[in-house]
């Protein structure tokens, strides 16, 4: 039985083929297409009818894509967003107020703003106000509202109030319109939030359209296993999970060359040199992951609260390998992640990645240019782990930080299982809980990350 990683990038779409014993049997290189599907059905073509690979020897497919990360970037097929704050502040900063013209102009100029949300005790300030919402929603077109998104102060201590109101909001929208809620995307910080709800609103379409067809595509060739995706933090979600919040996916391609140059090398902390067709992106591996940047998020200029690698993203064109200038940009890159003492070895992967490795001179450390470094990335999506995350706020009132943290260990542990994770795998990779500066003592922080190997058993893989 095998798993079939697949990587769609800006320049080439790659695939890889893994066998239970996780050596590499297969791989593929085809060049990059308009659309996910066309770059996809290529790859498979050469997999499954030129190869002569049994498809139903296929026991899941993982995929990574900057799809969305090149459409924000590009500003194509971006949704029209309608924003609903829910909250006793009213006429603050407008929606995505940060954001440049081409970005903000996707966003409705008239956004609603009731009353409710909740105090950070978690006690609601007030009643929704539905004749508001009717009136709202009265004045706007159907066709100009492409994608919702609600937020409501403290959500991510009780979300009750975001749930009532899409639920009421849905009933008038339809069934198609993408709604995203707040306390599903980032954690404290309002502002910052919602235009992390913003953002992942905007991509819908985006990820709607890439993705259609992709499901067929794949019963076309006989695979009729699960499909996921890789998302930011280096782990897998499901099919719907990525139609749902494409901003996770912004950064996978990252995070893929991370875990493929652990997985050729062997090893589990370096830095990591990915070298694309039109960037070259550097990033710190720790422990067998990417490291997680924790402060000043940014996308597009837009100040966010999401779960994103640490990286550097350094524009490059194939000509300017011998270029002392870019050389010297990506020496200082490589040395921002190296520690004082005790440097770690650099590791090279990406289509250009042994060429520059040729150039690159770093005298106190080890240089490696791992086999198959130029699949590094399909590799990556190929051996993802599945995770559960939880980061949320509580009110310690009526239970003490302890019990706070073990309650959530277990539901992330379940999130990661309901996901498909190997239960007898599933292992905490983080846990803390951190005091939230300027509220009251009481208001606590609590995040926690398991992850654990993808179960194939149902599908009777490995």
């Amino acid at each position: 039985m095998y798993r079939l990683g697949i990587d769609v990038g800006e320049t080439n779409t790659d695939a890889v083929l893994l066998n239970q014993n996780s050596k590499i049997v297969q791989t593929v290189k085809k060049p990059a297409s308009p659309d996910i599907v066309s770059g996809i059905r290529a790859v498979l073509a050469e997999i499954i009818d030129r190869k002569k690979t049994n498809p139903k020897d296929i026991a899941a497919v993982m995929i990574g894509t900057t799809h969305c990360l090149q459409a924000l970037m590009k500003k194509e097929n971006l949704a029209s967003v309608c924003v609903i704050r829910i909250g006793s502040g009213k006429n603050a900063v407008p929606p995505l107020f940060e954001g440049n013209d081409s970005l903000r102009r996707y966003v409705m100029q008239n956004h609603l703003e009731i009353d409710g949300g909740h105090e950070v005790t978690g006690k609601p300030l007030g009643m929704i106000d539905y004749l508001l919402i009717d009136k709202f929603f009265s004045h706007l077109r159907a066709k100009d509202v492409e994608a919702m998104v609600i937020t409501g102060t403290f959500s991510p201590m009780n979300p009750e109030h975001e749930n009532i109101v899409a639920s009421y909001v849905r009933n008038i929208v339809g069934a198609e319109i993408p709604i995203t809620l707040s306390h599903e995307i980032g954690s404290i910080g309002f502002i910052e939030r919602e235009n992390a709800s913003v953002v992942n609103a905007l991509l819908s379409k985006a990820m709607n359209r890439a993705l259609n067809g992709l499901q067929l595509l794949f019963k076309h060739f006989g695979i009729n296993c699960d499909i996921y995706f890789t998302q930011n933090d280096g782990s897998l979600m499901s099919y719907e999970y990525a139609l749902r919040y494409p901003i996770r996916t912004l950064w996978s391609g990252t995070t893929n060359s991370l875990l493929g140059a652990s997985f050729l090398t062997g090893l589990k902390n370096g830095v990591v040199v990915d070298v694309g067709g039109s960037s070259v992106r550097v990033a710190l591996l720790e422990n067998g992951f990417p490291k997680e940047k924790r402060r000043n998020q940014v996308i597009d200029g837009v100040r966010v609260n999401v779960p994103m690698p640490d990286m550097i993203s350094i524009p490059f064109h194939p000509e300017q390998i011998g270029s002392e200038e870019f050389l010297e940009k990506l020496y200082q890159a490589v040395q921002r992640f190296q520690p004082r003492y005790e440097p770690l070895p650099i590791i090279f992967v990406g289509g250009g990645g042994q060429k520059l490795a040729e150039r690159f001179h770093y005298p106190w450390a080890d240089v490696v240019v791992p086999d198959y470094y130029q699949y590094a990335n399909a590799i990556g999506a190929c051996i993802a782990p599945v995770s559960g995350y939880i980061d949320r706020m509580v009110w310690m009132d009526d239970f003490n930080q302890r019990e706070a943290l073990h309650s959530a260990i277990n539901e992330a542990k379940h999130m990661a299982i309901s996901a498909g994770a190997d239960p007898k795998t599933v292992a905490v990779q983080e846990a803390k809980t951190m005091p939230l500066a300027y509220v009251p003592s009481k208001a606590l922080r609590v995040r926690v990350k398991v992850i654990g190997t993808l179960s194939l058993s149902s599908k009777g893989g490995m």
